[in-house]
C-alpha cells in the first residue's frame, strides 16, 4: 500500500469509528432495542406472568407501529421460569450473555428477583419494573434496579391506617407464604402496627406455588383476629378465605396486589365479598374511574390481544411499559444503559393519566408511590375511599 493512500484510509475509520461506537450496547441496534423477559408463564402463578406481558406488550406494539423510539422497534424476548428461584437465574444468564439483551423488564415476584439481584449487580443490566414491592429491592438503592410500582411496605402501612386508625380494630393476624416474598410483607406488617404500638396476633405460613393452607387457618382461627394480612397467590390465598368463612371465620381479609387480584374474585365468587386488596394500579372495570391510560389500556388490549380480558396485572404491565418508552425516548439517539438510567432518574411528576405522577432520582429508584386500596362489592373491585364501606 503506498504512503499516500494511508491518510485517506485512516481518514475513513475515524468517520466510521462514531456509528460503531454508537451502537456497541448489548441489544441496541440501528433498527432495535432487545429487551429480556424471565416469568411466570406456567404454574401456579403464570396468570400473574401472562398478565403483565400482555399489557407491556400492547404498548410496545403501538410505539413499534408508530416507528419507535429514535426510529428502534422494542423487542421483547421472553422465557418462563414457573415462579421458580432457581429456572429464573439460568434464563437470565442466557438473556445476558447469549442473547445479549440491552436490559431486563418485569419479573414476577420477589424470590425470583432476589435471586437474580447479584446478576443484575454484577452484569450491570438494568431490570425495570419488577413485579414486587419488596423493601430490599429499592432500599438501599440499587443503581441498576428500577422500580415502577409502590412498595409492599406503603400497601401494608394503608391498610393497617385503615383497619386500626379508621375501624379501631387491633387484633390482627397474619397469613404468607414461607419465602422472601412473605416475609417482606409480614415485616412491612410488623413495622405499620408497631408505629401503633401493636404486634402481629398470630401467623401462619404456607409453601409457595402450593395450596396447602390447612394447617396455617387453624392457627389463625384460634385466635380470633378482626382482619388478616394475606400474603400469598391467587389459588392459596382464595382456597384460605373460602375455607375460613365456610367455617364461620370473618374477619377483614386484605391482599397486597401480587395476590392477582383479578383471578382471586373470580376463584372466591359469592365469598369475595368485602375483600380487600390493595392495588398499585386503579380499577378498570368502573367507568367511575375513567383514567385516561386505563382506556388506553383497555382500546390496545382488544387492538392487539383481542382473545385477553384485561386486568390489574396487565395494567402493570402497560403502564410500566409507559415508563420504559419515555426513559428510553430521553435518553436520545445515542442509547446506553448508563444514559438510560440517567434518563429515568431525570423524570420528574410524569403524568401517565392514572391517577399517579412517576418520579425518580438517584435516590429513588422507584416511579409511583400511590396505593389504591380496593373491595370487592359484588364481584367487583371499587376504591375505598371511606373504610367504613368495611362495615356496610
Amino acid at each position: 500500500m503506498s504512503k499516500s493512500k494511508m491518510p485517506q484510509i485512516f481518514l475513513a475509520i475515524l468517520l466510521c469509528l462514531p456509528c460503531a461506537l454508537a451502537f456497541a450496547e448489548d441489544g441496541v441496534t440501528e433498527t432495535q432495542v432487545l429487551v429480556g423477559m424471565s416469568t411466570a408463564l406456567t404454574g401456579p402463578a403464570s396468570f400473574l406472568g401472562t398478565s403483565f406481558r400482555t399489557g407491556a406488550e400492547a404498548y410496545f406494539g403501538v410505539v413499534n407501529e408508530k416507528g419507535g423510539i429514535n426510529g428502534r422497534n422494542i423487542k421483547l424476548i421472553v422465557y418462563d421460569d414457573g415462579y421458580e428461584p432457581g429456572k429464573i437465574v439460568p434464563n437470565i444468564n442466557k438473556l445476558i450473555k447469549e442473547d445479549k439483551v440491552f436490559c431486563l423488564f418485569g419479573n414476577v415476584g420477589t424470590p425470583t428477583a432476589m435471586a437474580i439481584k447479584p446478576i443484575i449487580i454484577e452484569e450491570k443490566v438494568p431490570l425495570f419494573a419488577p413485579f414486587t414491592g419488596a423493601e430490599a429491592l429499592r432500599n438501599p438503592v440499587v443503581k441498576y434496579i428500577l422500580n415502577y410500582r409502590a412498595s409492599y411496605n406503603q400497601e401494608a402501612e394503608e391498610f393497617i391506617k385503615g383497619i386500626v386508625d379508621v375501624l379501631g380494630h387491633k387484633r390482627i393476624g397474619v397469613f404468607y407464604q414461607n419465602d422472601s416474598y412473605g416475609n417482606a410483607v409480614l415485616k412491612a406488617t410488623r413495622t405499620a402496627l408497631q408505629k401503633r404500638g401493636l404486634e402481629p396476633l398470630v401467623t401462619g405460613t404456607y409453601q409457595r406455588n402450593t395450596e396447602d393452607v390447612s394447617n396455617a387457618l387453624n392457627e389463625i382461627m384460634k385466635e380470633r383476629p378482626e382482619a388478616v394480612v394475606m400474603v400469598g397467590t391467587y389459588a392459596a390465598c382464595a382456597k384460605f378465605i373460602i375455607e375460613g368463612k365456610k367455617r364461620g371465620f370473618n374477619p377483614i381479609y386484605m391482599n397486597v396486589s401480587f395476590v392477582g387480584p383479578d383471578k382471586l374474585a373470580e376463584m372466591l365468587g359469592k365469598y369475595g365479598e368485602n375483600v380487600v386488596v390493595t392495588q398499585v394500579v386503579p380499577p378498570f372495570d368502573n367507568a367511575k374511574y375513567n383514567y385516561a391510560a386505563v382506556q388506553e389500556y383497555m382500546a390496545l388490549l382488544r387492538k392487539y390481544f383481542p382473545d385477553s380480558k384485561p386486568s390489574f396485572g396487565g395494567l402493570e404491565g402497560f403502564l410500566a411499559a409507559k415508563v420504559f418508552v419515555e426513559g428510553v425516548k430521553r435518553a436520545g439517539k445515542n442509547l446506553t444503559r448508563e444514559s438510560f438510567i440517567s434518563a429515568v432518574e431525570g423524570i420528574k411528576d410524569l403524568d401517565i393519566k392514572a391517577g399517579n405522577k412517576i418520579s425518580f432520582s438517584a435516590q429513588n429508584h422507584q416511579g409511583s408511590q400511590k396505593v389504591y386500596p380496593s373491595v370487592i362489592k359484588g364481584e367487583k373491585y371499587v376504591l375505598v375511599e371511606d373504610w367504613k364501606i368495611l362495615s356496610r
